[in-house]
Order: structure tokens, then C-alpha cells, then sequence
């Protein structure tokens, strides 16, 4: 039992020494290392950092104690407060609690430092705070923060008045992050247009974000898959269906993952808005994008906290404005002309060669090219070589060669795209004219036409 007892006191000993790392022939540490203060009058923050931590050791001891200080000053949530209120209708997450608590650590004053502690290896700070002081800076805060608030609600008015309706917006939000620390507490005031708590003032944020509506500026959006580019999509933001909403930021989201865009825009000064798409696969579907106002960014050079803002939107549903458009196939028109000797040949031989490279999901072929996006023009035709009645004369055979002009024209804009020309298929005959119907039974015609709609094709869509 005696040897039982030693060990355990031995083993004291030495988590004791561990804990403080003590340097052998220093004094003993001060009291308040060993045993907490408990003063009826002051809160206490102790706290310590490693010396090995760096040169910053002093700093991140001063700011665990400050969080303990913060720790010390207990968060009660009456009975008439907005939080209240919430929680008990299920409205509102678990960690509300510990926002409240950093928010107090954020806006600590009136503390002093009673003491410090340095045994080589460790640094130690100990603060105090009256609480009678604290109680009186907490309330003399706490009524210019409230009247603060109102004069930021009362402009708010104004600017709605006067159009302004961003303006407006972020000066609501500021108030309700600057009386968002006092959601544990009962809170009432006075603003204009009877705006009397918080849960007013975020009804009204409510209210004037839902004001928002997204007109599409076309009948039918459409876009094509594997566009090499696109043009945005354009659409326009309007408040109460009739004013356009200017310079505001939006987060874009698609449920498809077939669709690729960028994630954030802002609208121009006459209220539209265009969604950049990045890429498409083939849907032949109508497809929709989710714009969400985006208030972070709205806010970003404001003194509002991020964790404001969090808070509010526990209060708010932002509207989801919704973006539709048609994902459809890329619609080809192909004019192919073939001539030998520049006579029709109706045979029509590279016609269907052609039209065997643009079979699949991403491009339609039409029948006219009014319903096409695009339009492919072949002119091929036949032409006697200059070698021809060399040829004819000592071996009776005649020499004919084969050209082929090949071009891609967008007819939305009437743009020519690709333009390329194919000359050098060669056949013999014993008439010009076989030779001719010869060059369009050339293996080379296929391998060089391949090559030439491979380039075509890389203009109209890419993988």
C-alpha cells in the first residue's frame, strides 16, 4: 500500500514538472498557474503558448487568454429574445451559441493584465475584468449600436425611394449585423416604417429580395454541345416585374452535370445578365440554372461579419430564380455540287461521304438551310491536266483531275469559318470524260476529303 502510495505521488511529480516545464533553479510559478482565482467581482482569462511555437509565442498566449476571459462571461438567452423565439420553433442550428460566444471574444474591452510567467520554455499572461465595467461598456455599446441601426434602417428608406434599391439592401444588412450580437437578448426598438426587432427587419431583407424576377430576353435560349466557344446566355433582372436591377452579384448553379458554366456573375447597368457557358454535352433536353442573389460578395467591402451574414440567413430564404434554355443538337445543312468536266454528275458520289462524317447526337443534318445553324458548301468538280493530250497522243489515255472546294459558313452571322481547297486526285481513262469518273472513284479521294472535313468539323464542334 506505502509502495503504491509513493508511486503515485512520485508520478504527480513529474506530470507536474511536464505540465509547467519548469527549468531547474527557477522560482516557483505563481499562484494563479496552480489554482484558478475565483473573484466574485472580475472575470479571468489565463492563458500560455510554447516558446518553440515561434516569435509570435507572446501574441497567441495574450489571445488564449482573451478566450478564456470570453469563456468566463456566461451567455444567457432570455426568455423574450429573438434567439429564444427561434430555437423553439426549429428554426435555427446548434452552434448559434458558440457565434455568440466568438462575438463576445471580438468586442472584449476594459480588460487588464494582472500578471506574466516565463520559465524559459513557456510564457504565461493573466487578465482581469470588471465585471461591474463590463456590464456598463456592454450597455452603453449595446444602445449605440441599437441607435445606429435605426439611422442605418431610416436611410435605407431613402434610398428605396429613391431607386437605390442595392443601396438600400446593404444598409439592412449592416444593421442586422451590427444588432446580430444581441439576438440572446431581449431587443426592441424603434425604427422607421414600424420597424420594431430583428425578425421585422429581416422580413423586410425577405421582402425585397423576393422583389426579384429573371425575364428571358430571347423566346428560346438555345445552346449547342461542344461548341469550340459560346455566347453567354442573356436574360434580365427586374425588381416587381418592371425596374431593372443593376451591378448586383448572383451565384449561378446547374443540377446537370452535363452542362458546365461559370459559377458567378453580376448584372450590367441595364439590368441584364449573361450566364457563360463553358461546355455541353448533347441533351437535346430543356435545362435550367439556378441564380441565387449573392449577398457575401454584395457585402464584401462592408464591415459585415461573414458570420452576420450566416446568421441571417437562418432568418431568410434567398429566391431561386430559374434560367431555362434548350440544349439541342447542332443543326447542318449541306449543299454538295458535283460536276465532271463541269457537267452535273448525278451519280453523287461525295455527297453521302460527307454526310457519313456528321452522324451522331451533337449534329443533326437538315433538309433545307433555313433550319440550319450552319451551312457546309462542296463544290467538286473535274478538270482536264495540262499532261492530258501528251498522255493521249503516245499512249492513248487521257489524264483528269479532281478538285474539291470545301467551306463552313455560320449562318447566324453569316461568318465563313473554314475554307479549304482540294486538288491533287488524279485518274486516267481513255476519254476525258472517263477519266473524270475515274478520279471520283480514287481511294486518295477519301483519305484527302477525311482529312478536310476532319478540319471542318473541329470548327463546328469539339470533343
Amino acid at each position: 500500500m506505502k509502495k503504491n502510495v509513493f508511486i503515485h505521488i512520485v508520478l504527480l511529480l513529474l506530470i507536474s514538472q511536464a505540465h509547467f516545464s519548469q527549468v531547474p533553479n527557477e522560482p516557483l510559478p505563481p499562484s494563479w498557474i496552480n489554482k484558478r482565482p475565483l473573484i466574485n467581482s472580475r472575470f479571468v482569462g489565463i492563458g500560455f503558448c510554447d516558446k518553440s511555437s515561434g516569435n509570435n509565442y507572446q501574441n497567441e498566449a495574450k489571445k488564449n487568454a482573451l478566450f478564456d476571459l470570453a469563456s468566463e462571461i456566461k451567455v444567457d438567452i432570455s426568455s423574450n429574445s429573438i434567439l429564444y423565439t427561434v430555437q423553439n420553433n426549429n428554426q435555427f442550428n446548434e452552434n448559434f451559441n458558440s457565434l455568440i460566444k466568438l462575438s463576445s471574444n471580438d468586442n472584449l474591452e476594459g480588460y487588464k493584465l494582472v500578471d506574466t510567467y516565463d520559465n524559459g520554455k513557456q510564457y504565461w499572461v493573466y487578465y482581469e475584468l470588471d465585471k461591474q465595467e463590463y456590464g456598463n461598456r456592454k450597455a452603453t455599446k449595446k444602445q449605440l449600436n441599437i441607435e445606429k441601426a435605426i439611422n442605418l434602417i431610416a436611410l435605407s428608406f431613402n434610398d428605396e425611394k429613391e431607386g437605390n434599391f442595392t443601396g438600400s439592401l446593404k444598409k439592412r444588412i449592416q444593421s442586422f449585423g451590427i444588432l446580430s450580437p444581441y439576438l440572446n437578448e431581449e431587443l426592441k426598438f424603434e425604427a422607421a416604417n414600424n420597424v420594431r426587432n430583428i425578425f421585422d427587419l429581416s422580413n423586410l431583407i425577405q421582402k425585397q429580395l423576393q422583389s426579384i424576377s429573371l425575364v428571358a430576353k430571347t423566346k428560346n435560349a438555345i445552346i449547342k454541345p461542344y461548341q469550340p466557344s459560346y455566347k453567354p446566355l442573356s436574360y434580365q433582372l427586374l425588381l416587381n416585374n418592371k425596374t431593372p436591377l443593376i451591378d448586383f452579384p448572383f451565384i449561378i448553379n446547374s443540377d446537370n452535370e452535363d452542362v458546365k458554366i461559370k459559377e458567378s456573375t453580376l448584372s450590367n447597368a441595364q439590368g441584364d445578365i449573361e450566364i457563360a457557358v463553358d461546355y455541353v454535352k448533347p441533351l437535346n433536353q430543356t435545362v435550367y440554372f439556378i441564380l441565387n442573389p449573392d449577398i457575401y460578395k454584395l457585402m464584401n467591402s462592408d464591415s459585415v461579419s461573414k458570420n452576420a451574414i450566416t446568421i441571417l440567413k437562418k432568418f431568410i430564404e434567398t429566391p431561386q430564380l430559374k434560367a431555362f434554355a434548350e440544349v439541342s443538337s447542332v443543326k447542318v445543312f449541306i449543299n454538295c455540287v458535283e460536276k465532271n468536266l463541269n457537267k452535273l454528275n448525278n451519280q453523287k458520289i461525295v455527297a453521302p461521304l460527307i454526310s457519313s462524317r456528321f452522324n451522331g447526337n451533337e449534329v443533326k443534318l437538315v433538309e433545307t438551310k433555313a433550319q440550319a445553324d450552319f451551312l457546309i458548301d462542296i463544290d467538286v468538280n473535274t478538270m482536264k491536266d495540262i499532261s492530258s493530250d501528251v498522255l493521249n497522243a503516245n499512249y492513248g489515255v487521257q489524264l483528269s483531275f479532281l478538285k474539291i472546294k470545301l467551306s463552313l459558313r455560320n449562318l447566324s452571322t453569316n461568318e465563313l469559318i473554314y475554307d479549304s481547297e482540294i486538288s491533287d486526285i488524279y485518274a486516267y481513262g481513255n476519254s476525258i470524260e472517263t477519266a473524270g469518273l475515274n478520279a471520283y472513284q480514287s481511294d486518295k479521294l477519301k483519305t484527302k476529303l477525311n482529312e478536310g472535313l476532319f478540319f471542318l468539323k473541329r470548327k463546328l464542334i469539339v470533343y
